[in-house]
């Protein structure tokens, strides 16, 4: 009877082995592109999933479907968004059984998910979160005879480490996951050079593939300026962005010949965007500008500071900022989560560009920062390791080291506003004379499709 049944459970396997490995009656490619989190906070997977549909991909982005995402996602036939049922919340179960529950939860969900869709040609994982990412897609890569894409952005455990410290074992025990199965992926890439190294010291060979910004991010007009200030005012419903008038905004207007201009005594605008994690300490901007608001304001303007993005820290924040207002004089703040065909136009209207990331790792380089680049918009990051492998000091923005430096530094970069201000006007032409012309559909042609064999279109 034993023997029966273990001939019946082989014969069970093979047949469902065959079925996942059945090939698709559409001749199309099939990729499954996954995020384990906020798809619409995974700009680089949906920018992924846009070029593999560019060259007939049929696409399954795989994820959690809790932001909007932008047009050229949700309305593109050949991209489906595959949602994932979330985690429950339990609350009244201790922390250590909760987080072990939400593991099987994500790797019973993703594995289904990943079974049920059509047999993919490629598997592209984003990394972190590595538990259970990596794990689930690399079983199934190799039970459906896919080849698996590992994206890293950075250390799962490095992250980890941010909570429990780098001697912990649960730290330890992460670290030999990621790198182990990051050896047997079919195919690596990541963010930087420096990134890329690390990898290799640990017997992964990857390569670099480096954020660049999409079409969707250009040096705006003042008549796009305009629009979305009118939008923040409108529809996001942001009283720092309301004007005297109606056709009017803190920072243009419309003028005798219904032509747009700026406002001479407009604020500044400080943008930074962050997913409000424990690898970016806020505490270093809302302590600079503490200062630069007590400070002498002789040829200072007053700075609006918009803080873009979600994240598990975001409320805190704001919570302690409303209880510390009476301390930021001369600064207005807003918080907005952006759709993402309106995140580009915004980010282009500011002056200064504010960096945070810090990189649990030292590897990873803020897509941010690529972004504000893109927009014309100078950045001010805070120093870590690789940073210079994108922040060229004086030239296309500026490295801080605490918060009394940045304090400094936005001082000497606004002195004279708006027309006045010599050393932030010197960072907004050579970002705008030396516009580069790659952008991240060239990035993606040369360094992807080499890995993907793919022939040019």
């Amino acid at each position: 009877m034993l023997t029966f049944l273990c001939a019946l459970l082989v014969v069970g396997i093979i047949i469902l082995v065959s079925k996942l490995r059945r090939p698709n009656i559409s001749t199309q490619r099939c990729v499954h592109i996954v995020v384990l989190g906020d798809l619409g906070r995974s700009p680089r997977m949906c920018n992924h999933a846009i070029e593999f549909e560019k060259h007939k991909f049929n696409v399954k982005l795989i994820g959690y479907a809790e932001s909007k995402l932008g047009q050229k996602i949700s309305n593109n036939q050949n991209i489906e968004i595959s949602d994932l049922k979330s985690f429950p919340k339990l609350d009244d179960l201790p922390a250590v059984l909760v987080y072990g529950l939400k593991i099987l939860w994500q790797f019973g969900t993703l594995i289904i998910r990943l079974c049920q869709l059509p047999k993919p040609d490629f598997i592209c994982v984003q990394n972190p979160p590595s538990i259970p990412a990596i794990l689930a897609t690399l079983l199934i890569a190799k039970l459906r005879g896919a080849r698996l894409i590992i994206d890293w952005h950075n250390y799962g455990y490095s992250m980890l480490a941010l909570k429990h410290g780098f001697q912990h074992w649960i730290v330890h025990l992460c670290q030999r996951y990621e790198f182990f199965l990051g050896q047997l992926a079919d195919i690596n890439i990541c963010v930087s050079n420096t990134f890329a190294k690390d990898l290799g010291v640990h017997m992964i060979k990857a390569s670099v593939l480096y954020d660049k910004p999409t079409n969707l991010f250009h040096i705006p007009t003042i008549e796009e300026k305009h629009q979305i200030f009118m939008k923040m005012n409108t529809q996001y419903s942001y009283q720092s962005f309301q004007g005297r008038s109606n056709n009017s905004t803190r920072f243009t207007k419309e003028d005798e010949t219904n032509n747009i201009v700026c406002l001479q005594d407009r604020p500044a605008i400080l943008v930074s965007s962050t997913s409000w994690s424990e690898d970016e300490n806020f505490a270093l901007l809302f302590d600079a500008l503490k200062k630069y608001g007590s400070s002498e304001m002789n040829n200072l303007p007053s700075i609006v500071c918009i803080v873009t993005g979600k994240g598990p820290l975001k409320e805190q924040f704001i919570e302690q900022v409303e209880r510390e207002r009476d301390q930021y004089r001369h600064i207005e703040f807003c918080f907005p989560w952006l759709d993402a065909d309106d995140y580009p136009l915004l980010l282009g209207c500011a002056d200064i560009g504010v960096s945070l990331h810090q990189s649990s790792s030292g590897f990873d380089l803020p897509m941010k920062v690529v972004d504000m680049f893109a927009v014309g918009v100078p950045a001010c990051s805070v120093e870590y390791d690789c940073i210079d492998e994108l922040v060229k000091r004086d030239q296309n923005g500026i490295i801080f080291q605490d918060a009394n430096d940045l304090c400094d530094r936005l001082q000497s970069l606004l002195h004279g506003f708006p027309n006045r201000c010599l050393k932030l006007n010197n960072l907004k032409s050579n970002l705008s004379t030396n516009q580069s012309k790659e952008n991240w559909s060239k990035e993606w042609e040369t360094v992807m499709k080499p890995l993907l064999h793919l022939e040019s279109n």
